[in-house]
């Protein structure tokens, strides 16, 4: 009790001395229209309390810092100029001498007899150095070299280069006390839910306990380095086989909840090369790496980096992609990821009432709860935005129009549209003319196949990177043929189900096989062209002849 009344105390110092609590009461209550660069005279006015809110969550700790990346990705709860800022939070402070980091030293095994009255007397200030300093000499032994002078220190743990196998490593340690001071904070932040409710505004479509359960879980997993550990052998399996992209070695026998070793990487921090006399035409090759190795995570692993700022990725020299620091991360289920693919397709073909269903299907919402005709309509402009706007950010803020709505999208989706933005902003400052549309469809086709969505086939012909020519009719017509044979497939299945149930199974295999393949010589084929046409039109009249015998 006495510890959460001293942080108390210390959390009140700090809002006095920026004096936030008048000026986010005016600030976040104050309705305007904002501009995205904030360029305005209110976002000008509202980005210096922006500044000095960031400035107090960095020296209130890790909790308060999680909040506020957590507030970087909810634009429908706080003005442009919050959103701006609090994706600027920068999680570094002071280094803790190594030898105060003893307690986090858990790999190092330091045998002291003591008798039970030596256990329980209390240790003098010089004793519990003396201890101390005996754990550290201990812990850097393990390694062939270690410089206890961190390299890069956080809220929540710091990093030290070493040599471990002749081979060098980044060790990181977690700070000491960490997980007492973290759930002081998140005591204090409950008792604060009735004043954050007054000073944002928040309505009943605002779950506010599911917001600081957020913030609690992205805690939960980034004190335990186990974790990371795990997620980063996870990344390492997924990316074994893409050339261009890597991820750093774990050594799973210098781990521990408290230590993470891993392979050193060497290489230029991507923030690091926007500025730096790279050409352009490398920039465009590290942007393309970058949002296509992403768009894997996302939509063919279902697992994803979920802070990839411009500090968590490196470029080595030869040209691969690292990412780094793997305490956040997320994961879509098939389902959700399944919706996705439809809303973003039905977006690329500006299928207002696709985009619309499938924004539904994400939030779980019921169309009949909803005003449709009015989300009909904002989609229509959201879609407008995403095909035709300027050169610049092209992903759209969906969170605003499921709050306008009372659509309460998953967790996850609001995650990875805040991980998307981070990208995107990160490969526009590295190339002014980057469009993640362009190099997303791609990799959207092989997640199509990957799902088996109800449009398979269909999804992979016509999600397609030529421009329109001459075939663009017959895709049509391809799409409408597939359509309809899905339907007679499915009233001739229902038809012989109890009859013919092994035949049935056979016959359907082989029509699928022969019109996807058919379908794929045909477009792709050249000279041989012919050859898919002719298998094309063979299946369509067998399945014709199959539906006409069935009937």
């Amino acid at each position: 009790m006495l510890g959460k009344t001293k942080r108390y105390l210390e959390v009140t110092r700090v809002l006095l001395k920026y004096n936030l609590i008048p000026e986010l009461y005016r600030d976040l209550r104050t309705n305007y229209i904002s501009n995205p660069e904030c360029t305005c005279n209110f976002d000008l006015e509202n980005r210096q309390t922006a500044v000095k809110l960031r400035e107090a969550f960095e020296e209130l700790g890790p909790t308060f810092i999680k909040m506020g990346q957590t507030m970087s990705k909810r634009p429908d709860l706080v003005p442009q100029p919050y959103v701006v800022e609090m994706a600027n939070l920068q999680d570094k402070v002071k280094p803790v001498p190594f030898e105060e980091m003893a307690e986090s030293l858990d790999l190092a095994c330091v045998c002291e007899y003591e008798t039970r009255e030596e256990r329980n007397r209390k240790k003098t200030e010089e004793e519990l150095k003396v201890s101390r300093e005996r754990k550290a000499k201990a812990f850097i032994e393990i390694f062939d070299s270690f410089d206890p002078e961190p390299i890069a220190c956080g809220s929540i743990a710091q990093v030290y280069k070493g040599i471990l196998e002749g081979k060098p490593v980044a060790v990181k340690i977690l700070r000491p006390n960490l997980i007492d001071t973290i759930n002081i904070d998140l005591s204090i932040l409950d008792d604060f839910k009735p004043v954050m409710r007054k000073v944002l505004g928040l309505g009943s479509n605002f779950d506010i306990d599911a917001f600081l359960l957020e913030i609690r879980e992205m805690l939960t997993r980034e004190v335990d380095l186990r974790t990371e550990a795990v997620n980063m052998q996870r990344f390492e399996d997924n990316f074994k086989n893409v050339k261009n992209v890597s991820v750093p070695k774990v050594y799973p026998d210098y781990c521990s909840a408290n230590v993470l070793t891993m392979e050193f990487i060497q290489g230029i921090q991507i923030k690091d090369i926007i500025n730096m006399p790279v050409p352009q035409s490398k920039k465009s090759e590290y942007t393309r790496t970058i949002t296509k190795s992403y768009l894997k995570q996302v939509y063919i692993d279902g697992f994803y980096h979920a802070d990839p700022h411009g500090g968590n990725m490196l470029v080595e020299e030869n040209d691969t992609i690292a990412f780094i620091d793997f305490g956040a991360v997320g994961s879509i289920d098939e389902e959700l990821q399944k919706h996705m693919l439809e809303f973003y397709y039905a977006i690329n073909n500006r299928d207002v009432e696709g985009a619309t269903q499938g924004f539904l299907k994400i939030g779980g919402a019921d169309a009949r709860d909803v005003d449709i005709h009015r989300l009909r309509k904002d989609m229509d402009s959201l879609i407008a935005n995403q095909n035709y706007g300027l050169e610049g950010r092209q992903s759209d803020n969906y969170a605003k129009l499921g709050l306008k709505y009372d659509i309460r999208l998953p967790g996850e989706f609001s995650t990875l549209q805040r991980a998307i933005l981070l990208i995107e902003g990160v490969c526009l400052e590295l190339d002014p003319r980057y469009n993640i549309k362009t190099i997303a469809i791609p990799v959207l086709m092989d997640a199509y196949k990957k799902l088996n969505t109800p449009k398979g086939a269909a999804f992979h012909i016509e999600f397609s990177t030529e421009p329109v020519d001459e075939k663009a009719e017959l895709r049509a017509a391809i799409r409408e043929i597939a359509d309809k044979m899905e339907g007679m497939g499915d009233k001739f299945l229902s038809l012989k189900q109890k009859e013919t149930r092994k035949t049935t199974f056979s016959k359907e295999l082989y029509l699928t096989v022969l019109l996807i393949a058919s379908t794929y010589i045909l477009l792709n084929g050249g000279t041989f062209s012919w050859v898919g046409l002719a298998g094309f039109g063979g299946s369509v009249l067998m399945a014709l002849l199959f539906v006409i015998r069935g009937k």
